[in-house]
């Protein structure tokens, strides 16, 4: 669009005006004042207020802390945690590995692998020490499996 000049510029300067003049006219609508809230009446008392302490004024008392945490929460998390995780997975292997497969050689395998699995190096490592070591391993390192004594109930 090329520059307005003679009668088209002053046609579009009065428009301009005109929607000026129309613009001022407009006013927004006034907003309604929120309403004030009374002061509290003063007491006609002639003490000073008193002063607040500051926090390090203040006495402090002990407070009992109440944590949610009960003894089953503390076994559930840590080192102590993963150790009951593992050998609750090696025994619990243990138990369906018996039911299925009677004096199988890959038992204590499984039940230190799921020991592995679930509880971490620290879960493996003590269900291997409780289910009898290195030893209960058998085949796998070249020895002979020691014979598992099983109490019944």
């Amino acid at each position: 669009m090329g520059k307005l000049t003679g009668k088209k510029k002053a046609d579009f300067l009065k428009r301009m005006a005109k929607g000026r003049k129309a613009a001022a006219k407009k006013v927004a609508p006034k907003r309604k004042a929120a309403p004030k809230k009374k002061a509290p009446a003063k007491k006609s008392t002639n003490k000073a207020t008193p002063r607040k302490k500051p926090m390090a004024a203040k006495k402090r008392f002990p407070r009992a802390r109440k944590t949610g945490k009960g003894i089953a929460s503390s076994l559930k998390t840590g080192v102590i945690g993963e150790i009951i995780k593992g050998v609750g997975a090696g025994s619990l292997i243990t138990v369906v590995m018996n039911r299925v497969a009677p004096n199988s050689g890959l038992t204590p395998i499984a039940s230190t692998g799921a020991a592995f699995l679930t509880g971490g190096l620290v879960g493996g490592a003590a269900n291997l020490i409780l289910s009898g070591g290195l030893s209960q391993m058998g085949g796998i390192f070249g020895g002979a499996s020691a014979p598992v004594s099983e109490v019944s109930v």
